[in-house]
């Protein structure tokens, strides 16, 4: 996936790549000048894949409070 990386986004990818989450490199880019392009690490994925339990066990708490519960 390739997305536009906003200014606001900036600070927040340089810590995760100091933290080893993800990976940055330079491309060329057909139309200006090049390009950084970033990539998860396999630290990121894991990171990842351990939020995304724990933003469900989270939501489901919160779904239950609110009636919200999808059956």
């Amino acid at each position: 996936m390739v997305c536009q990386v906003r200014p606001d986004e900036i600070p927040l990818l340089s810590r995760l790549r100091r933290a080893g989450r993800i990976a940055s490199g330079w491309r060329e880019s057909p139309s200006g000048p090049p390009r950084r392009y970033y990539t998860l690490t396999p630290t990121g994925r894991l990171a990842l894949d351990q939020f995304r339990v724990q933003w469900t066990t989270f939501r489901s708490g919160v779904d239950r409070i609110l009636g919200t519960e999808q059956r």
